[in-house]
């Protein structure tokens, strides 16, 4: 199937009379148009990949190749492109009498044995590149431009994700504060009825509480550490289990959470459950 879409390609590019034909650009009303470049360029990378005769085994693949690579070499320059499309305007068929348009071609024809010479004495014929040089050309360009578009769009990403990471720490600092104000002022009720259940008097609770109140520990000496057992070291108020009685003191000492639940159930009434 692909290769009958080839040889279709094919046959369709010999068979155009103009530029705009070989590309799809001509309109339906005949009357060419300035293309853009970009989308010259696009067409061309579609159609070479089509009939370049490396890829395409029809035998007239390589006469389709230099067919388009002739069209894309014209209009993909502007300043060729703009005098091309001059002379098919003019040449295109206009309403008149016949002798008017015989006049024309007489006057064309007393034109054409002077100017030519004229160019060909003035300019040297520059070299025509080959369809195979074009497309080596088209291809470096077109890496030329993927490269430098990875780059700016890698430096975007790059600059983009340092603004977001820099505006999450801000976020972040600004917000930690009343998001732990926040914790703590939630579900009051259901911590003072967990606090509540804490007060009932248990056997892990006595041991700790006699753990705590030993002379060792406010001494410093080991006995605390070493006859307490680890998961018994808790406390109460928070509801929080330590690998050590330093670890606990540090705790009733420096944490925020500790003080606040210290400061809320000294500022309960006498007569609430604590």
């Amino acid at each position: 199937m692909m290769n009958l879409d080839h040889r279709v390609e094919v046959s369709r590019i010999l068979g155009c009379h103009t530029h705009y034909e070989v590309f799809k650009l001509d309109r339906l009303d005949h009357v060419p148009v300035f293309a853009d470049v970009q989308q010259v360029r696009r067409r061309y990378k579609e159609l070479a990949i089509r009939v370049h005769p490396d890829k395409n085994p029809n035998t007239d693949a390589e006469a389709a190749f230099k067919r388009l690579s002739g069209a894309y070499e014209c209009l993909v320059d502007e300043t060729l492109q703009r005098n091309y499309l001059q002379q098919l305007l003019v040449h295109q068929p206009k309403t008149g009498t016949k002798s008017a348009r015989q006049k024309c071609k007489c006057k064309r024809k007393r034109k054409t044995p002077s100017e030519p010479k004229h160019e060909e004495t003035t300019s040297l014929p520059k070299r025509r590149r080959t369809p195979e040089e074009i497309w080596q050309e088209f291809q470096r360009e077109e890496e030329e431009l993927a490269r430098q578009q990875f780059h700016t769009k890698g430096f975007d990403r790059f600059y983009e994700s340092t603004l977001k990471r820099t505006s999450q720490v801000a976020d972040a600092s600004s917000t930690s504060t009343e998001e732990q104000q926040t914790i703590l002022d939630s579900n009051l009720d259901a911590k003072a009825s967990n606090w509540a259940a804490w007060k009932k008097p248990t056997s892990k609770r006595m041991r700790t509480e006699s753990a705590v109140s030993d002379p060792g520990y406010e001494s410093g000496t080991n006995s605390t550490t070493s006859d307490v057992p680890v998961n018994m070291i808790c406390c109460m108020l928070c509801r929080r289990k330590f690998p050590s009685m330093e670890a606990l003191h540090r705790h009733e000492t420096l944490s925020k959470l500790h003080l606040a639940n210290v400061e809320a159930q000294l500022a309960r009434p006498s007569g609430d459950v604590p």
